[in-house]
């Protein structure tokens, strides 16, 4: 009873082992995936990388826009002393020593208000001052506390923060271009890196095709060289079988060739300097190809035209700015202020609001250039180089249309050739067993064998090229199908 639950245990736990096992072989043989590689790509990739890091500042510069009508903290503090001019002294002293500090917040509004409100606190004493002018304590030392609130309208020139607006579109729509085109750097990078990665699977499957029809080319050789050794097969047959031998060599070296440089480029998208790939990657899934249904419709604009839309929105600006900026300033100011004084510091600040000076002031001021007429041509100017930015986009929108159309006719014309090269491919590969057996058998030609050895190969070869380039195409459609992370 023991034996038989002990035999029990062990061949469940053989089973699962022989699962695990088989699961384990399966994903190790399965080769190198796509998503594997872009992975790495994506972690190792410098120009990736390099591309991200600079997307994330320019999302963060892009907050410039709101700096520009953002409330401002400012403040100084200086001391000074002059020494009056002997001839024109009318009050006698040595000298004179101010200190004078000055904290506010300005701020130029969205509107174009320009808004300053500032407290200072001046401190002046005079060195040996002579009291025979005046006893008043206040006359020879005094600290002056004065609150400003100062407000500056645009009536003409950046009327109602015309300007002010522009600027920030553009410090906002420049950012934001550069964001894009960063982002599409690192789009391109990894589209490149996926067909970098179709083209290495067809470089090792061009290359294994190559060195497996060398195999039977020798295969044949070695078969004729026997007969011929037994007065069984003709010379010339021998002589077929070579030269497709040597042939076969020749194709063998130059798909080692063109592994190496495959290798290279796939190795370089990972930041790796090998012109070898020591994994193996995974084979083209052909019947899935051929099934694939394609996106009729574009999910998003390509990176690239949505950069140069935003570039066009930061143009519109730069105009309205230049325009703005060449108009006359008319500008209405008005300033309230108090004027505290006390003998220190103490009393100037906790006294600022009462037995105060109050001082206001209120105009208009005018600027313009004389000549009104390189004004506004440089408005003009200004109008139309937007206006040149916009058709420019325009014409890569209509660029892009055509290139997704072509992309979509492409797609469905390289499937139905690899469908066909795929059939082909199937034939010839009955034709080259059905060959092979008359071979064994001494009734068919040599040369018929090996013709049937280059069509069977060149076909297999031509549905493993058309499989690769079918894989760029869809590797293009990600071009129209990013998704921004703001």
């Amino acid at each position: 009873m023991f034996n038989k639950k002990l035999t029990k245990k062990l061949f469940l736990h053989f089973v699962f082992l022989t699962i695990f096992c088989k699961e384990l072989f399966a994903q190790t043989s399965s080769g190198l995936s796509l998503e594997d590689y872009l992975s790495q790509v994506q972690n190792q990739n410098l120009t990736i990388e390099k591309s991200l890091k600079n997307a994330d500042s320019f999302e963060l510069l892009k907050q410039k826009a709101q700096l520009i009508s953002a409330i401002k903290l400012y403040g100084f503090s200086e001391y000074s002393f002059a020494e009056p001019n002997r001839a024109l002294q009318f009050i006698r002293y040595k000298s004179v020593k101010n200190q004078n500090s000055r904290i506010g917040l300005s701020q130029n509004s969205s509107y174009g208000i320009n808004t300053n409100i500032y407290y200072s606190l001046n401190n002046t004493r005079y060195v040996d001052f002579n009291t025979n002018f005046t006893t008043n304590p206040l006359a020879s030392k005094n600290y002056q506390a004065i609150p400003v609130a100062e407000l500056n309208i645009p009536l003409w020139q950046n009327f109602l923060g015309k300007s002010t607006r522009a600027r920030q579109d553009s410090a906002l729509f420049e950012n934001e271009a550069q964001k894009l085109s960063a982002q599409a750097l690192s789009l391109n990078e990894l589209v490149g890196a996926e067909k970098s990665f179709w083209l290495m699977v067809y470089a090792q499957k061009a290359y294994e095709i190559q060195t497996r029809a060398l195999n039977s080319a020798q295969k044949i050789l070695n078969y004729l060289a026997k007969k011929e050794q037994m007065n069984l097969a003709e010379k010339g047959d021998v002589l077929q079988a070579k030269a497709m031998v040597e042939s076969k060599k020749l194709a063998v070296n130059q798909a080692e060739n063109f592994l190496k440089i495959s290798a290279r480029d796939f190795n370089k998208r990972r930041n790796l300097q090998h012109d070898y790939v020591e994994e193996k990657l995974v084979s083209f899934d052909i019947n899935k190809l051929i099934n694939l249904k394609f996106d009729a419709q574009r999910k998003n604009d390509r990176l690239d035209i949505k950069s140069q839309k935003a570039m066009v929105e930061a143009s519109v600006a730069q105009a309205k700015i230049e325009e703005e900026s060449n108009k006359p300033a008319l500008n209405l100011y008005a300033s309230y202020s108090l004027n505290q004084v006390e003998n220190n510091r103490i009393n100037a600040l906790s006294n600022t609001f009462d037995r105060n000076a109050p001082n206001g002031k209120i105009g208009l001021e005018l600027s313009m250039p004389v000549n009104i007429g390189l004004s506004a041509d440089i408005r003009r100017g200004a109008r139309i180089k937007a206006s040149a930015e916009k058709v420019s986009y325009r014409e890569k929108l209509l660029q892009q249309e055509i290139d997704w159309i072509n992309l979509q006719q492409n797609l469905h014309d390289y499937q139905e050739n690899l469908k066909l090269s795929n059939q082909v491919e199937q034939i010839q590969k009955i034709k080259l067993e059905n060959e092979r057996n008359l071979l064994s058998r001494g009734r068919t030609s040599t040369y018929q064998i090996l013709v049937f050895e280059q069509e069977y190969s060149n076909s297999e070869l031509t549905t493993q090229q058309l499989a690769q380039k079918l894989h760029e195409l869809i590797a293009d459609q990600k071009l129209y199908q990013s998704e921004l992370k703001n």
